[in-house]
């Protein structure tokens, strides 16, 4: 059976690996200490029949999908934490606080060196794919980061440029007159999510908690919807080559 390899625990490939561990070996690599958390993706998703796919009833109602007018909200870290449970359920290894020290192609496909949390948790493995989205997982400033080369052969799901954006939650009742560009998404338990380019904005009773990282520019791009159709794109390529 051939292997792919993930880096990122992120909605594309959380869900392309649900999509192919019934065909490939698959492991799961993500640099922070839990899958979804910190988040950095907007809990916001367009079509929820793209999520609960995934997921079981009870797990889809736990994620107390909120109805706006284009979609529902929902905490993002949950979706993400509810699509691990169910990728290592069906089989997928994945390695938490680990990071990859190298990764050099071969004749069969990559060779990657890793570093994890311990001091035995590290080595070496083989495999015939990667699939790289670490442009949708946290990075805290300062931290060590994957040592990754440029490589043709490193599948990647697709977006536009990403830019730097100020993220926070707010009680919702706090949040008025806000700026026609801001993202806005309120949520099931009276907070709401916003995010800025500028921090132009701030609640009246301050942030509940805040967040500053890229997304995509393209404002159609920044829901789950998008990241999960990136991850079934990268699914169906892959079940080409096995």
């Amino acid at each position: 059976m051939k292997s792919i390899i993930f880096i990122g625990g992120t909605f594309a490939n959380l869900t392309a690996a649900l999509e192919l561990v019934d065909a490939f070996n698959i492991k799961m690599f993500e640099l922070n200490a839990e899958i979804g958390l910190p988040s950095k993706s907007p809990g916001h998703i367009k079509n929820l029949s793209y999520l609960s796919g995934y997921l079981t009833p009870g797990q889809l109602e736990f994620l107390k999908p909120h109805p706006i007018e284009d979609g529902y909200t929902l905490r993002s870290e949950w979706g993400l934490k509810h699509l691990a449970v169910e990728a290592a359920k069906k089989g997928v290894e994945i390695f938490t606080r680990t990071r990859i020290t190298n990764c050099f192609e071969t004749s069969e496909g990559f060779t990657i060196e890793y570093q994890g949390g311990g001091p035995n948790d590290s080595g070496q493995v083989d495999c015939h794919h990667v699939v790289n989205d670490v442009q949708w997982t946290y990075q805290a400033p300062g931290a060590k980061q994957h040592t990754l080369p440029v490589s043709d052969k490193m599948h990647i799901p697709t977006f536009s440029e990403f830019v730097e954006m100020h993220g926070g939650t707010a009680l919702s009742k706090d949040c008025t007159d806000l700026p026609e560009e801001a993202y806005i998404l309120p949520r099931s338990e009276g907070l709401t999510e916003v995010w800025q380019l500028t921090e132009a904005w701030m609640p009246h009773h301050g942030w509940i908690e805040t967040i500053q990282n890229s997304l995509p520019i393209n404002t159609e791009e920044r829901c789950i919807d998008a990241q999960i159709l990136q991850g079934r794109r990268i699914s169906l390529l892959l079940k080409q080559t096995n």
